[in-house]
């Protein structure tokens, strides 16, 4: 049995090699080509059933508290969704959710595998660079050609500019550890630096907004983390060059999100003074307004998936809301429509949902090995923006945003919880890494 509890599978054999193609062509690939995500991630789902069926009963057994509620979470957010939806009669709007949000569950079979597998450390970090690398060279050329799509001429990637521009900047925030790697050669270091300035230029030429505000949340918590045990140097400066890096991206005029920031400040200005406004934070606002009627009505049950949309339409129609509106099925905020869809205990098993990568890495992050700090540092990255775009869109209405959610959930995770020195060690002593 010790054996079982410790099996892995080597960097060398067919499944490592196998493993670590996949992982790296989905992490390069998957912000500019469409299915490039869900291909990859039911790939290496696949892989990881077919190890399971030998090796599966020890890794159950080896697991402590924090990762059973990171392999609990998804289960618990799904049942909760289909109960509410079964409560409020299975209206037919909520077919294409109750299709999309069982894949969440690819979290538990990916996690258990990928942490077994060796040397996929250096595979991640050099699919975070070339990810970053493509999209940002994708959006040049999108920009520059004079290219256009259903957002005119904002990047949008393989579904649409909020996903693009929100997971270019995840990309970038992962990769911040790697300027401060001494380890790393000069040459890596710098290929980085321009990986991370390239992912910021495709946020940028995206206009997406909403995972701005992940940048001050992840460099303050970057100090006690990552930074925690670099010399000062590295320590503030490189949150340092972040902060400078993403003002000169706001504030050059010849940059998309200059004006996006004007909008902003504006519509806020509006929304200060009562007025409704018909950018991206006016419309989101009046949306959050209906939303928050519905609410309101049923707390604790909600309304069902499909009530916003009913609710929608009847405010237009009697003249509460703008007609602009009536594009829009979902209030673009997932705890808003958590609370809609299945009320407190829906929003409850959100923030399980959310919360429990972060459990999982978080000893982690601070007292481990650089390898260890840096990999669930970018755990703790892909799960604070996840959360931070939760807030202007509601992403589980898409599959793209659950497909993201489980691969960077359960990948990131997993190489940090498997990079420890001894596996046998770390489960003796849960909570004293």
């Amino acid at each position: 049995m010790p054996e079982a509890l410790d099996a892995r599978v080597a960097a060398d054999g067919l499944t490592g090699r196998l493993t670590a193609v996949l992982l790296f062509l989905s992490l390069a690939l998957a912000l500019v080509l469409p299915n490039a995500l869900d291909v990859g991630l039911s790939a290496l789902v696949l892989l990881a059933l077919l190890w399971l069926a030998r090796h599966g009963r020890g890794q159950w057994r080896s697991l402590h508290r924090v990762e059973w509620l990171l392999l609990a979470a998804p289960l618990i957010f799904v049942v909760a969704w289909l109960l509410a939806w079964a409560l409020h009669g299975l209206p037919e709007a909520g077919i294409g959710s109750a299709q999309r949000l069982p894949k969440l569950l690819a979290v538990v079979p990916l996690f258990l595998f990928l942490r077994r597998v060796e040397g996929l450390d250096a595979v991640w970090w050099n699919g975070l660079v070339a990810g970053s690398l493509i999209a940002g060279g994708y959006a040049l050329w999108f920009t520059l050609s004079g290219q256009t799509g259903d957002y005119g001429s904002r990047v949008e990637g393989p579904t649409n500019p909020i996903y693009f521009g929100g997971f270019a900047m995840a990309y970038a925030l992962m990769l911040i550890p790697r300027l401060a790697d001494e380890r790393q050669s000069g040459a890596a270091r710098s290929l980085a630096a321009i990986a991370i300035i390239m992912a910021f230029v495709a946020n940028a030429l995206s206009g997406s907004r909403g995972a701005w505000l992940a940048i001050p949340i992840l460099l303050a918590i970057y100090l006690f983390t990552a930074g925690a045990r670099q010399p000062v140097r590295w320590r503030l400066g490189v949150p340092l060059m972040m902060l400078a890096l993403s003002l000169v991206v706001l504030l050059v005029p010849t940059l998309p999100m200059s004006d996006r920031l004007g909008e902003t400040l504006q519509e806020l200005s509006l929304a200060g003074n009562g007025q409704d406004s018909f950018g991206g934070i006016g419309l989101r606002l009046q949306m959050w307004e209906i939303a928050a009627g519905l609410i309101g009505e049923h707390p604790w049950t909600g309304t069902g998936a499909g009530s916003f949309r009913l609710a929608l339409v009847e405010s237009v129609q009697v003249g509460q809301h703008d007609p602009t509106l009536l594009r829009y099925a979902h209030p673009h905020n997932q705890y808003l429509s958590a609370l809609v869809d299945g009320g407190a205990g829906l929003l409850a098993a959100l923030v399980v949902l959310l919360t429990a990568p972060l459990l999982a890495v978080s000893p982690l992050s601070r007292t481990h090995s650089r390898q260890c700090r840096y990999l669930a540092w970018c755990a703790l990255a892909a799960t604070v923006t996840f959360a931070v775009l939760a807030v202007s869109e509601s992403l589980f209405e898409r599959n793209a945003g659950i497909t993201w959610f489980a691969f960077l959930a359960a990948a990131s995770t997993a190489l940090a919880t498997g990079s420890t020195p001894s596996t046998a060690q770390r489960h003796e002593a849960p909570g004293h890494h």
